[in-house]
């Protein structure tokens, strides 16, 4: 809990405002940076799964969680987005859903073994990046944002 201070005039305020970090506790805000980078990290793997299931004997599987993590990534609010619908917060929430089903969709859909273990490692890479950074990335300032 902050205490107010007395005022200081003279000298004395030109130091108080230089160590102000130091004088007071106050909370730090954290500034969300970033999200550009985090899209294009999951455009990449839509993408990526997208040349895989064209390259694939039984497509769906891999298409379907391809357009999934495409479209959840042009929907969110970032600067490479094509519409800003998703706040971060749903945007990451729909990431791990969309790994998590990605996870479900490889055990239970007849694929070959290189499509279920494609589906897993995108699902694995989509779950990293929605769980690590899907708000961006967090930095801590005392800027306002």
């Amino acid at each position: 809990m902050l205490h107010p201070e007395p005022p200081v005039d003279g000298p004395d305020l030109l130091v108080r405002a230089i160590n102000i970090s130091t004088a007071y506790p106050v909370p730090m805000k954290q500034r969300v940076k970033g999200m550009w980078l985090v899209q294009l990290c999951e455009y990449v793997i839509g993408f990526t799964l997208a040349m895989s299931a064209a390259n694939s004997a039984r497509p769906a599987a891999l298409a379907v969680v391809a357009i999934a993590i495409i479209v959840n990534t042009a929907i969110s609010d970032g600067s490479l987005a094509a519409f800003h619908f998703l706040t971060p917060r749903t945007h990451r929430a729909v990431g791990i859903g969309i790994a998590l089903s990605a996870v479900v969709i490889a055990a239970v859909a007849p694929l070959n073994l290189t499509s279920r273990l494609t589906l897993v490692v995108g699902a694995l890479a989509q779950g990293f990046v929605s769980v690590r950074f899907g708000n961006g990335f967090r930095t801590t300032s005392t800027r306002p944002h």
